[in-house]
């Protein structure tokens, strides 16, 4: 992508007059996981556009929410600069600007990973930042010129038609750290699973759990979408992943709704993908509307156990009551449905176990 046709300012070239380089993403050394760039939309997606239309609209709509999207590279630059355009900035009453807009640096240390800064937006310019109608450009000191690994986590809600990272000129850039040489854990549901209400992208469960093993994940949450569709099955099972975490029942409108589709997605997944792990997860909020949830929780049930009866021993299930333990349950929720960060912290605890139960402790040492 040649950064200088969208805008003058960021011709990729090392004599510009404020000592940065530019490199308009994707491009090498910069590797990108969870999105990709799509020419036709020109915006970052998580599937392609053309698939995503097929399942429905809404989904069509969310898919250029880059959740899950990640950029791994090394450098010893003393300033990283990102420079973001989207259509629109995303601005939830319930959700911190943030976490659904922003861009969050970790460095990478041995197998920590380290918070570096918060790129984050802002609705007005100020000494920090530049924004614009549709972007904003920030440049922050974060290196004292020592090679470090990175990794610039995409936001959860807002769509990204255009980023570019700016380095010191003459800085060195390679490759980030690679992940372990596992298939990555790809994960479909609700906007409870695409990152709603995490404060920062990176602590939404599934990135806790990259943290935690290394491996890569793909994030395929829908706020108020992911309804079990079979052309959204099909499409599931034709991705290669070690681990495949389902959990889309909230989305569900009614459990008549749930009790039609469970099964028969299950179904359409394990027809293609014999031996994938699948692990069936019920909704984390089970404290209102509790007959309707107990209900919903057996039918996902119902799903396991006959699945174990038609001989599956690579499928799994996890109780959604369980995610939040009973300590604090009134504290892991910003609205009494949407997990804040501590409610993250517990899902991926759980949902972590389950992943090392299967794979084993190579990829969870």
């Amino acid at each position: 992508m040649d950064a200088s046709k969208y805008d003058k300012n960021f011709n990729i070239k090392s004599d510009n007059t404020d000592g940065l380089e530019y490199y308009g993403i994707p491009c090498e050394p910069f590797d990108l996981y969870g999105v990709f760039y799509e020419e036709k939309t020109g915006r970052f997606v998580r599937m392609p556009s053309d698939a995503a239309k097929e399942i429905s609209r809404a989904t069509y709509g969310l898919n250029s929410n880059t959740a899950g999207g990640r950029i791994r590279f090394s450098t010893d630059s003393e300033r990283i600069c990102v420079s973001v355009k989207y259509e629109t900035l995303s601005s939830r009453p319930h959700m911190s600007l943030m976490g659904g807009s922003g861009f969050v640096l970790s460095e990478e240390r041995g197998d920590r990973t380290v918070f570096v800064y918060s790129f984050m937006p802002d609705h007005y310019a100020n000494d920090k930042q530049t924004v614009t109608e549709n972007g904003y450009t920030i440049t922050k000191k974060v290196n004292d010129g020592k090679l470090k690994n990175y990794i610039l986590y995409f936001p959860n809600y807002n769509d990204v038609t255009e980023l570019i990272i700016g380095l010191d000129s003459g800085a060195t850039v390679g490759h980030g750290k690679k992940y372990k040489a596992f298939k990555p854990v790809l994960y479909y549901g609700s906007s409870i699973t695409q990152g709603a209400c995490a404060s920062r992208a990176d602590n939404s469960y599934s990135a806790l759990i990259s943290k935690w093993t290394d491996t890569d994940f793909i994030n395929l949450g829908f706020s108020g979408s992911a309804c079990g569709e079979e052309k959204m099955a099909e499409y599931l099972a034709g991705i290669d992943c070690s681990v495949f975490v389902c959990g889309y029942d909230y989305n569900a409108p009614d459990p008549e709704y749930l009790k039609k589709t469970h099964y028969a997605f299950y179904r359409t997944y394990r027809e293609k993908r014999k031996d994938t792990p699948i692990i069936l997860i019920s909704n984390p909020d089970t404290d209102e509307n509790r007959n309707q949830a107990e209900e919903r929780v057996e039918i996902i049930k119902r799903t396991y156990t006959a699945a174990l009866a038609e001989g599956d021993k690579n499928v799994y299930f996890i109780d959604g009551k369980t995610l939040y333990g009973e300590a604090d349950r009134e504290n892991c929720t910003v609205d009494g449905i949407h997990p804040n960060d501590l409610g993250f912290y517990k899902m991926a605890t759980v949902i972590y176990g389950k992943i090392k139960e299967i794979l084993g402790e190579i990829v969870c040492e």
